[in-house]
């Protein structure tokens, strides 16, 4: 799998106009605030290109370095031994990480997403922003219903018991004794011992259409309102490692606050990948 050495080599997916199976919606927390659920319905969308991989640590810090941005975030590593089990394995660094360049860049407000898809736009030529929570959806499942972009095989067998919300220390305790029998997505880890993996590790976290990781590892951005009377507030797709592994599925929907505003709010759990409305250059060629 080729992974994006710099902003330019950016890589979109083809996701053709026509329908899709979209939902039934689902959602496991926030809910005091979140709309009467849609029920599964097909839906038809207009052709858009979405990004192969989330924006990774280089190329976020390109633009950084290119414009000069004061970043609301902060760099975060993966931290090894007895610290990152019985401590935190995913820990704030001072400065960026050394090795860390294809993990998916975390702790982006939207609005700092947003500037990002305006630099890539000037570089590339090509308007860019941040998709609908349908065209991602649309972009993860493709048009038959599965719930996973490999289908409907459940990605982590051995923890389907965890609660939906949030992961409790049981989770931890489960993980320091059994490994993983077939992790098809990063999701379902204590924030104690979790942490997301470089970008196209997983070779069966593909989805129809070519797109990579939309299945947990980070949770990503989209333009889309968690309620429609509620505009500070957007809903954000795919789970995260230190989420359930039920938020992996990618009918579920959720919010990262709803008191921060997403402009506002960053978190070491929150991506996001880029959309183009128009044919880029870069087009990924795949049969599926």
């Amino acid at each position: 799998m080729k992974l994006p050495k710099s902003a330019s080599d950016t890589r979109f997916c083809h996701i053709p106009a026509g329908p899709f199976v979209y939902g039934p919606e689902v959602c496991y927390e926030r809910l005091a605030q979140c709309p009467p659920f849609k029920p599964q319905q097909t839906m038809a969308l207009p052709e858009f290109w979405l990004a192969e991989f989330p924006v990774t640590y280089r190329q976020w810090r390109e633009f950084l370095q290119e414009t000069g941005h004061e970043w609301a975030g902060s760099w975060y590593a993966v931290v090894g031994g007895w610290r990152g089990t019985f401590l935190r394995a995913y820990a704030p660094a001072a400065t960026y990480p050394a090795g860390h360049d294809d993990w998916p860049i975390v702790d982006v407000t939207q609005a700092e997403a947003y500037l990002y898809c305006d630099w890539l736009s000037e570089k590339l030529g090509v308007k860019m922003t941040l998709p609908t929570e349908f065209q991602w959806e649309k972009a993860a499942r493709g048009v038959d219903g599965r719930f996973y972009p490999w289908g409907n095989q459940k990605p982590r067998p051995e923890i389907q018991w965890q609660a939906t919300f949030p992961v409790k220390p049981a989770s931890y305790l489960f993980s320091l004794l059994v490994k993983p029998r077939r992790e098809w997505a990063r999701a379902g880890w204590y924030w104690r011992n979790g942490y997301p993996l470089p970008v196209g590790t997983i070779p069966q976290n593909v989805s129809p259409y070519g797109c990579v990781d939309m299945s947990g590892n980070i949770w990503e951005w989209t333009s889309s309102l968690y309620h429609p009377d509620l505009p500070d507030f957007h809903v954000v797709k795919g789970g995260s490692w230190g989420y359930t592994i039920h938020h992996a599925a990618g009918n579920v929907r959720s919010a990262c606050s709803v008191t921060t505003p997403s402009r506002d709010y960053h978190a070491q759990g929150t991506g996001f990948r880029v959309m183009a409305l128009a044919r880029p250059e870069l087009v990924k060629t795949w049969t599926g």
